[in-house]
């Protein structure tokens, strides 16, 4: 493929998805990641509107904000994400069943697993079964269904009649915004059914989201906040949502 031509491959899937990771280029236009690197130089350098961010491409616009691509939230609020990791890891027991959720926080839970031992684990996102696959003393379960390109997440019919077949202890769901009025909702309807179902699956349902989440809302609901019996979070969480959070009877975990 001439550079022309990617360029246009490239503007295409920008104008779809208004973000991509440098590893999703790589693999959709068959070239090598330093080569989509220098692409992504080049195109920054012809449009006002692209820009170069580590791990990847955006194409800012006026309109809503959109929802990165897996590598690209690698990236943000990274230690933010994993002291909500730990004190995840930290709510389980051994032994505990859990489910994980999609996302780069319920891939920092993942990570940190190796404190807890004898775990049953299932999850939903591919990124995650991986990191699981690590561990020897884990035992783990990814749910099949259709993939999500570029987010890594399993969704659809398939996803959802497979997790009927478990009784879980704690579910960790992530979140793409967190509003008290609005409670849990999604930028995209992909893991919609899904989520809701890993909600419906466990006896203790933990809601995992870095602080920035909280006071936003997108467009796809998943939950009433009063739906999850714990919600872990930073402490720099604003004191009038912790205190509402408390409010409503639900375990506030700052990290």
């Amino acid at each position: 493929m001439k550079q022309s031509e990617r360029m246009n491959t490239m503007m295409r899937i920008l104008s779809e998805k208004h973000n991509a990771s440098t590893q999703y280029l790589s693999k959709v236009l068959d070239v090598s990641e330093s080569t989509v690197r220098r692409d992504i130089e080049f195109l920054s350098s012809l449009k006002k509107d692209v820009h170069k961010v580590h791990g990847g491409v955006i194409l800012k616009s006026n309109d809503k904000e959109h929802e990165y691509m897996f590598e690209l939230k690698l990236n943000v609020n990274v230690e933010l994400k994993r002291r909500v990791a730990r004190a995840v890891v930290a709510l389980l027991g051994n032994n505990d069943s859990v489910v994980l959720d999609s996302g780069t926080t319920c891939l920092l839970t993942a990570t940190e697993l190796h404190r807890r031992q004898d775990l049953r684990i299932a999850t939903v996102d591919l990124q995650v079964a991986m990191e699981l696959a690590k561990h020897d003393h884990i035992e783990s379960i990814i749910i099949g269904g259709l993939i999500r390109p570029g987010y890594y997440s399993v969704g659809d019919a398939l996803a959802m009649e497979m997790l009927d077949r478990f009784s879980i202890d704690k579910a960790v769901i992530g979140a793409d915004a967190v509003d008290l009025e609005a409670g849990v909702t999604n930028y995209s309807i992909f893991e919609v059914g899904v989520k809701q179902k890993l909600l419906e699956t466990a006896s203790h349902c933990i809601l995992a989201a870095d602080y920035t989440k909280f006071g936003t809302r997108t467009f796809y609901k998943i939950a009433a906040l009063s739906r999850f019996a714990t919600i872990v979070t930073n402490t720099e969480l604003d004191e009038g949502i912790a205190e509402a959070i408390r409010e409503m009877g639900i375990e506030l975990v700052l990290a």
